[in-house]
């Protein structure tokens, strides 16, 4: 018997022994997954620095060229020259010869665009003389206040060609519209040098033209 107690003494110390490693390991091991857990929370939530947000900005656009400003200016300056607002004055030129040169003059504060050709009638006739095509220019004459457009008058040809010939002491001179027809403000009566011209059918005025030279180069 006492050989028999001291196995089972010695069986239950092993078994003790081993239930303590056990319990042991285990708890190691938990320690290790509570702090794993702990530290991948902590990585979870930590947040990454913000980034700066920057607000849009929403400039006002300045009415300047290109803006409504310019298109209100452009529209101004587009409306039709009227004899109420230039002066209209008839040179008499030595080359080319039988040529008068029309000045028109902007005398109000606001511009003003000269269309198509002045309407020229000397003396009682009813029908203005015609534009010369080719004096047609690639942009139509807009006068600023203070400036001035200019157009030429051929009263006879040089050559003497023309007939019905007249001696003139009126001339009277309308402003077209923008379709280039019609009169805008009606016509002035202008004072031809000298008092009077002589007037052929072969007469003609070319479009206005924003240059003298250009004006009297046919």
């Amino acid at each position: 018997m006492p050989r028999s107690q001291a196995a089972l003494r010695a069986r239950t110390a092993r078994r003790r022994t081993l239930r303590i490693a056990v319990a042991a390991l285990a708890a190691g091991a938990a320690l290790t997954l509570t702090a794993c857990g702990s530290r991948d929370g902590a990585d979870a939530l930590q947040t990454r620095p913000a980034k700066p947000v920057t607000p849009m900005s929403r400039k006002a656009t300045p009415m300047t060229e290109g803006g409504i400003d310019e298109a209100a200016r452009t529209a101004r300056g587009r409306a039709a020259c009227d004899t109420a607002r230039v002066r209209i004055t008839a040179e008499p030129l030595t080359r080319p010869v039988n040529h008068l040169l029309l000045k028109a003059a902007n005398t109000s504060s606001a511009p003003c665009t000269l269309y198509a050709a002045p309407l020229v009638k000397f003396g009682p006739a009813q029908a203005p003389l015609a534009g010369l095509p080719d004096s047609r220019p690639q942009a139509v004459v807009t006068l600023a206040p203070g400036t001035s457009g200019y157009a030429a008058v051929r009263t006879s040809s040089a050559d003497g060609s023309g007939r019905h010939g007249r001696r003139a002491t009126t001339l009277r001179i309308g402003l077209a519209g923008r379709d280039g027809s019609g009169t805008v403000g009606g016509s002035a009566r202008v004072p031809l040098p000298g008092g009077a011209v002589y007037v052929a059918d072969s007469a003609w005025v070319t479009y206005w033209q924003s240059d003298p030279d250009h004006a009297t180069r046919w």
